[in-house]
């Protein structure tokens, strides 16, 4: 990483950082509020790097936002920088999929990480917007819920060898909401992929999301929604946004991004 001092300041803070969980925590929900979720390079038509120094310039000095690859792989590097050791996961959504337990339906097009700690190995993810925890998921608790700000985590086996899942529970059942089955991997093909595919998300819709405060905001296309709580207990605000002046306002004093060029990001108005 090109400047540590120069990330912390970006998120937020300011301490000596050590290579434990305390710290791991803060920089995860730090980062999280701070640097938004977006995918606005690829509404107006550009092509994202993933090389590390184009991700730190860019999620760092240009203040702007980015997807799951670019926030984790930013993260990454800063807490290699502090001394953690960093595992890459490729990652398989199942968040509103349907079921395969006769075979994997969907493939593996999300990146997180696995963080080695003082307290032993977790789960880092500040890439996955609307459903994911802004804290570090302990690996090593087998089916046992976990209390996190955004609800009870659990990480058990999946059905399908070698893989785990990530399960959100609601009202303290058992329900099988978000599920992420890992495998060790780095940005690749699968990366480029996502972002140039005509039929993918990132590609169909322009997407942010940010967390302020106990508040998660987000634009889809069209509109914009304030979400507190989660699970069965959420509560949502939609505004419905006319003009490209509008959203170009909401991105910059609530996003929090600066857009150089703004040419067609008002295209799913």
């Amino acid at each position: 990483m090109k400047s540590l001092a120069k990330y912390l300041s970006r998120i937020g803070l300011a301490l000596q950082p050590k290579a434990d969980l305390s710290t791991l925590s803060l920089v995860m929900a730090a980062h999280s509020r701070a640097i938004a979720f977006e995918n606005f390079d690829v509404v107006l038509g550009k092509r994202i790097s993933m090389a590390r120094p184009d991700v730190e310039k860019k999620l760092v000095d240009d203040m702007r936002g980015g997807y799951c690859w670019e926030q984790n792989t930013l993260i990454a590097m800063a807490l290699e920088e502090i001394g953690f050791a960093v595992t890459p996961l490729m990652c398989r959504v199942r968040w509103g999929k349907p079921d395969d337990t006769e075979e994997p339906n969907t493939t593996f097009t999300h990146f997180a990480l696995k963080v080695a700690t003082d307290s032993g190995s977790f789960l880092a993810d500040v890439g996955f917007s609307g459903i994911n925890s802004m804290a570090p998921v302990n690996l090593g608790m087998g089916a046992e819920p976990q209390a996190l700000p955004e609800g009870q985590f659990r990480v058990v086996d999946s059905k399908h060898a070698n893989f785990h899942v990530l399960e959100l529970l609601v009202k303290a059942a058992a329900l099988r909401v978000a599920r992420r089955e890992s495998a060790l991997g780095r940005p690749g093909v699968l990366e480029l992929v996502l972002v140039t595919y005509p039929a993918a998300r990132f590609t169909s819709q322009l997407f942010t999301c940010r967390i302020i405060g106990d508040e998660r905001h987000h634009i889809l296309n069209n509109e914009y929604v304030i979400r507190t709580g989660h699970g069965v207990d959420k509560q949502t605000t939609t505004e419905l946004i006319s003009s490209k002046a509008r959203l170009l306002e909401l991105i910059e004093t609530v996003f929090g991004v600066r857009l150089e060029e703004t040419e067609g990001i008002d295209r799913y108005l």
